[in-house]
């Protein structure tokens, strides 16, 4: 076995001693490379040392004290070589992080290289037990080697995907060498004595390492590894570390209490310990838990709170989801911000077409929320203007200015924390609301940056889909307006027909013949006309004038219209001596019979529909009320306004209710909405009143109207 032993270590000795030089003469000159030399050295050195000492007298205690030496020092320089593996890639946060860990491995190191450079190089100065030496260095070299099997294992798992291909047979390769002296001290420690086989072996073993190493070496000259240290990595180690340490301590409290518990110990032991592990899985289980811990970590262990390219490959990759439908979007939006804060909660509000804003999306905890907001309120101006994050805190946060234009229903709103603006451009897109982070920490201007960056990033899709719905009708009423233009081409062929009756009906109008042909001509062209008309519904040209006419003729000539309709619509009340506005008659006239025909629609055979009209201030009011379906909020939202979207089928186009508003608007007015449903709806068209002096001397105009 010694021969045995002596070529083993020389074979160790000779293979390390070839690696070092190979790379002492290879091009690069960095610190790395020269750590490895160094290393490759001690390992040469220990196997001569070794192979020596097995020719020489085994029980010379002083050739047996400098063999433990060298071998804590071969054992100290791999470790070092890792640990600068490490901090050559690491920021200088974590660097200075490597540094302050590294102290206990080197305390560990040097108090082993003093127990036994002492009591055996000094003639026995210190009163030491020859046998709990020897156990306290076995325990060390096991406790070093599994350092050296935890750095190379971070060493790899943190390394990125490209830089493993020149570390990976490193890693192999020393952990090999650091695995052995696991199994070998683990098996000294617990038998306490060493295996003569495993130890006669090291030499070989080691060895077979060295072309592993090479390889890298080869691969990677100048050892400048992209390196990270991932948090996701970093979280899941503690996680799983703090389980072994509480699961420890829980097993040893169940060792004692089934010690100490007498005849019913076992049967405590087991209810302690299944309690123990029900706390455990709903401590695993625990979101709030798990925000602590990530922010703990982030603000301890790393330069950066957040992982920033991370942060945007995931938000960029949630939002550009090829099978994300555009009604989604700002769901998907509110959820990707939230989770960057880890926010259990928001709101999301979208800019309405009128200007005002409301909710698009919300996430848990707000659901009770239906608010909106009016265009032009202080509060979204100073949102636009400012375009930063708030802070909230139930107030706590806000400036002066920020607290008198808050609105209070917005400000009573439990666990409230932050509202992010969406901005794009010039222009406020949209607002996040968002509940407080469940870490229960404030934020910092690193968590401002990054919601302001996303913010802009998600402003860009929201412009993106705004931009793609208008061209959409865009797009839509270019075929529309293509239809028309066939439609006139069938207009001017019926127009032709009776410009020819026209011109004959002198020279044969006492033709009967002529006649019955001139009626069936007559009744061809309604027909064509009728179909034309259904076809271009509502569709009117805008060349009318502005009249002052009286709202509340205006509303009885639409009901006369409708008095064969089921149910029968009626005018409840006017303001007295009816209310004058500036608008289009016909056109007014239009909008009121089209929302008084839809009102009816919607409404069954033993419903109501009732129009009533009011003076408000400055402003006439003509409120339509039916109790009819209803509609839902976020149906007046993003649907009763669209163009070309209709729930009617067939028998509607869809631009009825969007050129209602748009008719209203161009005469400064407003259409207004309130519906629930399976209550009714309520349109009102508001349009400024004309002055006095212009209403009487329209007054008898209007009452022979």
């Amino acid at each position: 076995m010694t021969t045995f032993a002596m070529i083993a270590g020389w074979g160790g000795a000779v293979a390390f001693a070839v690696l070092g030089v190979l790379v002492l003469f290879a091009p690069s000159r960095s610190s790395v490379a020269r750590l490895l030399v160094v290393a490759c050295a001690g390992s040469a050195a220990w196997f001569a040392a070794n192979a020596l000492y097995q020719g020489v007298a085994e029980d010379s205690l002083l050739s047996l004290s400098w063999l433990q030496c060298l071998e804590i020092l071969r054992d100290g320089l791999w470790l070092l070589f890792l640990f600068r593996l490490l901090e050559r890639a690491a920021g200088d946060g974590y660097r200075q992080r490597l540094r302050l860990a590294a102290v206990p491995v080197v305390a560990l190191l040097v108090v082993l290289l003093g127990t036994f450079a002492a009591p055996y190089t000094a003639g026995q100065l210190f009163d030491a037990d020859p046998a709990q030496v020897r156990k306290f260095y076995l325990a060390g070299l096991l406790a070093v080697a599994v350092v050296g099997l935890a750095l190379t294992e971070q060493l790899f798992r943190n390394t990125s995907r490209g830089a493993r291909w020149a570390l990976k047979h490193l890693c192999i390769g020393v952990a090999f060498i650091f695995a052995f002296d696991f199994y070998l001290y683990a098996d000294a420690v617990l038998f306490n004595r060493l295996d003569p086989t495993l130890w006669s072996a090291r030499g070989i073993i080691n060895a077979l390492a060295v072309p592993l190493i090479a390889i890298s070496a080869s691969r990677n000259r100048e050892w400048d590894l992209n390196v990270f240290v991932s948090r996701r990595v970093v979280f899941h180690g503690v996680t799983l570390i703090a389980a072994g340490i509480y699961l420890m301590i829980m097993a040893a409290a169940g060792y004692y209490i089934q010690a100490f518990g007498g005849e019913w110990g076992r049967a405590l032991k087991i209810a302690f310990l299944s309690a123990a592990v029900l706390i455990l899985v709903s401590l695993f289980l625990s979101l709030q838990l798990r925000s602590r811990v990530r922010m703990f970590l982030a603000r301890h262990f790393y330069r950066n709170k957040y992982e920033y390219g991370e942060e945007w490959l995931k938000f960029t990759h949630a939002l550009s989801r090829t099978d994300l439908a555009p009604d989604s979007l700002n769901g998907t939006i509110l959820n990707a911000i939230a989770d960057i804060v880890d926010s259990p909660g928001g709101l999301i509000y979208r800019k309405l077409p009128s200007g005002g804003f409301a909710i698009a999306a919300r996430l848990a905890m707000y659901d009770g929320c239906n608010e909106e907001l009016p265009a032009g309120a202080p509060f979204l101006a100073e949102l636009q203007e400012r375009d930063e994050v708030w802070e909230v805190a139930g107030g706590e946060g806000l400036d002066e200015v920020q607290r008198d234009i808050m609105p209070p229903w917005l400000l009573a709103l439990p666990r409230l924390a932050l509202i992010v603006p969406v901005v794009y451009g010039n222009e406020l897109l949209a607002f996040l609301v968002l509940a407080q982070p469940r870490s229960n920490q404030g934020i910092d201007h690193e968590d401002r940056e990054l919601l302001k960056t996303v913010s802009r990033q998600a402003a860009s899709y929201l412009a993106l889909l705004r931009a793609t719905d208008a061209l959409s009708e865009a797009r839509q009423f270019e075929t529309f307006n293509r239809l028309s233009a066939f439609l006139v081409h069938d207009l001017k062929n019926v127009v032709a027909q009776l410009s020819l009756i026209t011109r004959n009906a002198e020279r044969h109008g006492r033709n009967p013949e002529f006649v019955a042909d001139a009626f069936n001509t007559v009744t061809d062209a309604v027909n064509k006309m009728n179909g034309m008309l259904a076809s271009l519904r509502q569709m009117q040209a805008e060349v009318e004038t502005d009249d002052i006419v009286d709202l509340a003729a205006l509303a009885h000539a639409a009901v006369k219209n409708k008095q064969d309709a089921e149910p029968r619509p009626c005018v409840a009340g006017s303001a007295p001596g009816g209310l004058a506005v500036r608008a289009s008659r016909e056109r007014l006239l239009a909008v009121i019979e089209h929302l008084v025909q839809n009102a009816i629609e919607a409404t069954p055979a033993d419903g109501r529909v009732t129009l009533a009209i009011e003076a408000h201030g400055r402003e006439a009011r003509l409120r339509i009320d039916d109790t009819g379906c209803g509609m839902d909020r976020e149906f007046i939202n993003t649907r009763l306004f669209k163009p070309f979207d209709t729930t009617k089928g067939k028998a509607g186009m869809g631009i009825g209710a969007y050129e209602s508003r748009h008719v209203v608007s161009s005469m400064g007015g407003e259409l207004r909405v309130e519906s629930e449903p399976g209550v009714g709806s309520c349109f009102t068209i508001v349009l400024p009143l004309a002055s006095e002096h212009v209403a009487a001397a329209a007054a008898p105009e209007i009452a022979e109207a």
